[in-house]
């Protein structure tokens, strides 16, 4: 279906796509949880000092293969003539309880806009398990390995001219929080997929991740909206706004309007990714192209609230993660901006330097 963002400034093909992938997932040891009561024993086991929970639970490989339905956006500059001149495209990977809607939340907070305007290309996707997308087993199927296969596969549709009848030269691998972590697993394992990347909303340090699960106070979807009706007690999403506030805005940097937004299109998580999304984290040497890393100054999640403590976090990413990037390679924080970078005020500079970056690797 054709349309028009948010903003209006970008042209739109959307709708649902057939998504083959094979993925080694593992075998986990735990069944649907019964109500809210296991649910949130679950949390409490997570955030507990020396948790063994994933010691426990997680278990041997147990391959997967299907094909799976994902919503997905292929965007391109709203001027015919623009659009016909785009040679990059730009990979969009979403975090958790967020969709693809993160990448395009309103006029004038839409990442999308900016993109296209600057003459790329955009490909967002709700991932597995979220919002328009399929929604599997979401304990033995909605796995990290499993979410790293199909975008993998979704760029190589993409670069074979499957989606939107577009072939392009040059693919930009950008994702926030886990879909950042989706991201380097993707170089990891196949470090040629991606010419650059863009990493936000990450670090090398998971020390203040509990902070942010315990602020979610996870809830079963299916009780927590009417939109998540029939879905298994696998899929949790976060309580109220409160939580979504404390984990993913800065106060008071940010439209309160956006983070109703925000709250309105909270999506789901799995118990599979959360017992998962570590396995897919590992240094990527054999990637050689420019990677650029955003982190809002102010992100609890990945940095406790202070990115620049005791240094910069931004900074830090490459010489853990990407040894061998190429000499382009940046890092930025975002002014006053908590986790959820593209709902702040300051949002438009960290997108200025993003593809201030690409146009200065030739991209």
């Amino acid at each position: 279906m054709d349309g028009l963002s948010t903003g209006t400034g970008s042209h739109c093909i959307t709708g649902n796509i057939k998504v083959t992938a094979t993925s080694t997932n593992f075998k986990i040891n735990y069944n649907q949880p019964r109500d809210q009561l296991a649910v949130t024993d679950f949390s409490v086991e997570m955030l507990q000092a020396n948790s063994d929970l994933m010691k426990r639970l997680v278990d041997g490989p147990n391959p997967v293969t299907g094909s799976w339905s994902i919503y997905s956006s292929l965007c391109l500059p709203a001027n015919p003539l623009a659009a016909k001149n785009v040679k990059t495209v730009q990979v969009l990977t979403h975090g958790d309880t967020l969709s693809s809607s993160y990448w395009d939340i309103a006029p004038g907070y839409s990442y999308v806009d900016a993109a296209t305007a600057a003459g790329y290309a955009t490909f967002s996707y709700d991932r597995l398990g979220v919002g328009r997308s399929e929604h599997p087993d979401p304990i033995q199927t909605a796995q990290a390995p499993l979410h790293l296969e199909i975008t993998h596969a979704l760029v190589a549709m993409l670069r074979n001219g499957q989606i939107g009848q577009r072939k392009f030269s040059n693919f930009v691998g950008v994702g926030h929080s886990a879909g950042s972590t989706i991201i380097q697993g993707v170089t990891t394992k196949y470090p040629k997929d991606f010419d650059a990347i863009i990493l936000t909303g990450t670090s090398t340090v998971p020390t203040y991740v509990p902070l942010a699960m315990a602020a979610f106070n996870w809830q079963i979807a299916r009780e927590g909206s009417p939109k998540f009706r029939g879905l298994p007690n696998g899929y949790l999403t976060q309580a109220n706004s409160i939580g979504i506030q404390s984990a993913f805005f800065h106060y008071p940097n940010f439209d309160p309007k956006i983070l109703e937004a925000t709250v309105r299109d909270k999506e789901t998580n799995s118990i599979g990714e959360l017992l998962t999304i570590g396995t897919i984290v590992a240094p990527s040497p054999a990637f050689t192209g420019p990677v650029d890393v955003v982190l809002g100054e102010n992100d609890l999640v990945f940095c406790g609230g202070n990115c620049a403590m005791p240094v910069d976090q931004a900074a830090a990413v490459q010489s853990l993660f990407y040894p061998n990037a190429a000499a382009g390679s940046r890092h930025y924080l975002a002014a006053g901006a908590g986790h959820s970078i593209n709902a702040h005020f300051s949002a438009k500079a960290a997108w200025a330097h993003q593809l201030d970056f690409l146009k200065f690797n030739g991209l």
